[in-house]
């Protein structure tokens, strides 16, 4: 019984990883696509980051939901999958905040009658911010993944013994 219950968390950790890779397919179209292409398509980055959001606040619920039992390494194993599910939110939340940032500017300055410098200047502090956050948040989901690894070869190891 304990290793039909390990099995299948290790078969559901697995699935969950694969399905983060893939994400979801659902996008929304937007009613009236924006005159400027570039503003149109990262509307509909906004979008899908968005449908993504809402559909990582699910799985996140039902790792949360999934028992582990009171086995303390599938405990873990399922409190490493949670952070990883949250860290991979924060990052498409970053990703979607810099998407609306980028379109704002551009609408802001497609309808300014003067120079773009101070426009041009927020972005270029925005994007600086912008690239360190994402290092930090690739930083963090590599120690995540070595711990997760670690985890699982534990769980495997003492499965076969």
């Amino acid at each position: 019984m304990k290793r039909h219950r390990l099995w299948t968390l290790v078969g559901f950790t697995l699935a969950m990883g694969i399905a983060s890779c893939a994400g979801p397919n659902q996008t929304n179209q937007e009613s009236t696509p924006p005159d400027d292409p570039v503003i149109g398509l990262l509307s509909k980055g906004i979008t899908q980051l968005n449908a993504n959001i809402n559909a990582l606040s699910k799985r996140m619920n039902d790792v949360r939901q999934a028992s582990a039992g009171t086995d303390p390494v599938l405990q873990e194993l399922q409190a490493l999958d949670l952070s990883g599910w949250q860290l991979h939110q924060q990052q498409w939340v970053l990703q979607r905040n810099h998407l609306v940032l980028a379109r704002d500017l551009l609408q802001r300055a497609s309808k300014s009658q003067g120079t773009n410098g101070p426009l041009l200047d927020d972005w270029r502090k925005h994007r600086q911010e912008y690239m360190q956050a994402i290092e930090d948040l690739r930083q963090q989901r590599q120690t995540l993944e070595n711990k997760h690894l670690e985890v699982e070869a534990r769980l495997v190891e003492r499965g076969l013994q």
